[in-house]
């Protein structure tokens, strides 16, 4: 069942939503760069103050790279004044991710706004990934920005085409909510749900091949009857949210819906912090950041988050 089927569902009535204080991690890269004027474009569009974090790696004297950091904070406030953006920057030893959580605690902002390069499997296996770490981590929700992207983000502006991965766990709900809450003017919000396409370890090969279509459309009949539980019972008919399920490899079928519909970000839930969600975790939406070439805001659960209730936590994806 490799078609993709489509519906036009409902659309919400859009919830007032801000953002007062944004984070971001800065270093000599270009992605750190990137990630730190899409913070700048948010905290200009919402008044909002903007902090700066920088990690100066615990096997280097405090001192390393000094003049070089000097600079970089000078051209990075001057970048913010120029926007008329509130600045402040932190500097300190320890290992990247660790020092980005521990200002998330402390600080408590609304978007923490972070930048990724592509890695070869060894490095992240052996590394991990930064802006994996954080965004599995932190309650707050984190936008990962690609190290280059086509999709170049107008933060002045909502965005215009915006696809949320839904597994009906938990967070689906939130996840579509929080969708919908950046949805302004023309803007479209797809949801999009991914059968599996591999049979199950109870199925032997050989039956799987004799079931398999219809194994696959009861399993998507069961996700058509699944799908308007997670669209908000309040919302008011349009043309501006859809609904879509698709089969293949998770990860890859979500960039391949992301292409397929102009995604200018992608939205998934980081819902489960057992060890099988950090498998999953992984395996998706660290995977999807990876690949997909776009920015994906990982939104963790409304019960973890440091937004409250869904009116004030919508506020750090509306912003997005």
């Amino acid at each position: 069942m490799n078609g993709i089927k489509e519906t036009q569902s409902s659309e919400r009535s859009p919830i007032v939503t801000t953002l007062h204080r944004v984070m971001t991690a800065v270093d000599f890269s270009k992605p750190a760069r990137a990630a730190f004027d899409h913070a700048v474009a948010l905290s200009r569009v919402h008044d909002a103050e903007l902090t700066a974090v920088h990690a100066v790696p615990t096997d280097r004297g405090f001192g390393w790279e000094a003049r070089e950091r000097t600079a970089l904070v000078a051209s990075l406030r001057a970048a913010a004044q120029a926007a008329g953006v509130r600045f402040k920057v932190s500097v300190q030893h320890g290992d990247p991710a660790g020092v980005i959580l521990l200002h998330a605690s402390a600080r408590r902002p609304d978007l923490i706004v972070l930048g990724t390069s592509a890695r070869s499997a060894f490095d992240r296996f052996r590394f991990g990934s930064v802006a994996e770490t954080v965004a599995f981590a932190a309650t707050q929700p984190v936008l990962v920005v690609p190290a280059a992207s086509d999709q170049v983000t107008d933060a002045t502006a909502p965005f215009k085409n915006i696809l949320v991965a839904v597994d009906f766990g938990k967070g689906s709900s939130e996840a579509v909510e929080r969708a919908l809450a950046m949805a302004k003017g023309t803007s479209r919000v797809t949801v999009v749900h991914v059968l599996p396409s591999v049979p199950p370890e109870s199925v032997s090969r050989y039956a799987y091949h004799l079931m398999e279509p219809e194994y696959q459309r009861q399993l998507a009949r069961d996700a058509w009857r699944r799908i308007p539980a997670i669209i908000p019972a309040n919302a008011s008919t349009s043309g501006r949210v859809h609904a879509r399920v698709v089969t293949g490899h998770t990860a890859a079928a979500i960039s391949r819906v992301a292409n397929e519909t102009n995604a200018d970000l992608i939205l998934m839930a980081v819902t489960d912090r057992s060890a099988i969600g950090r498998l999953v975790f992984g395996s998706t939406t660290a995977r999807v950041m990876r690949t997909a070439g776009r920015p994906v805001l990982a939104v963790p659960p409304r019960a973890n988050g440091a937004g409250g209730p869904v009116r004030d936590g919508a506020r750090l994806a509306a912003a997005a």
